[in-house]
């Protein structure tokens, strides 16, 4: 499995910069816990993996485990918190697109990004949406949604979404789609890229919202 990018790699040379020795090897050894933990899920599943698997694979003592997360479940919470990087990312890549590129570049610059973590942890993530009381995973407030209202607005300037049409209910259709798709490709057994899935299907979305007959864009 190729790994999960190294958080290192995210931080800019100034934060880095601004790290102490100490602060950079905790977080090299949290990172290097992640992404053991990752490896194990997509390997054997969520439900059969214990704390004792993980600190083995990641080569730590069970303590250091409990330093850097609380619990298994904090590594799918650890998940999603930094999956907004991602999405953020992609939203810079896409600026400036008509609408419906933009909905769809943004989805399959992402999900490319998303898939390289395993079809078992985004298992995992999907069967604990609902785990975390104090983290609203579709959150108005988390970086993912926020991207697609920008997308939304963007739509409406250039003319062909509804401007009297709030701009959450067009965020909310693109969203409530990958949802499903992401559900969808945690079950499909012919071995279809969650990307392309995601790009298929987000695109008869962003078509519908704008009333479009066909879309020319690649």
């Amino acid at each position: 499995m190729k790994e999960v990018t190294d958080k290192l790699e995210n931080l800019t040379k100034d934060k880095l910069e601004n790290l102490t020795k100490r602060q950079l090897q905790a977080l090299r050894t949290k990172n290097k816990i992640y992404q053991a933990a990752v490896q194990e899920i997509n390997e054997k599943g969520f439900n059969n993996v214990n704390i004792e698997d993980i600190t083995k694979a990641a080569e730590v003592a069970k303590g250091t485990f409990y330093v850097h997360f609380e619990s298994k479940e904090a590594i799918i919470l650890y998940t999603f918190e930094h999956s907004d990087e991602i999405y953020e990312e992609a939203y810079e890549k896409i600026e400036g697109e008509s609408f419906i590129d933009m909905a769809v570049h943004f989805v399959s610059y992402s999900y490319r990004e998303y898939e390289k973590r395993g079809k078992g942890i985004i298992r995992a993530m999907i069967a604990n949406y609902f785990h975390f009381e104090d983290y609203e995973i579709y959150s108005h407030d988390r970086g993912l949604y926020k991207c697609l209202l920008k997308i939304v607005r963007e739509g409406k300037n250039q003319g062909v979404l509804d401007s009297e049409t709030p701009s959450e209910y067009y965020a909310d259709m693109l969203l409530s789609t990958m949802v499903g798709v992401e559900v969808m490709w945690c079950f499909d057994e012919q071995g279809r890229s969650l990307a392309e899935m995601m790009e298929d299907a987000i695109l008869v979305t962003a078509i519908g919202l704008t009333g479009v007959e066909e879309h020319d864009g690649e």
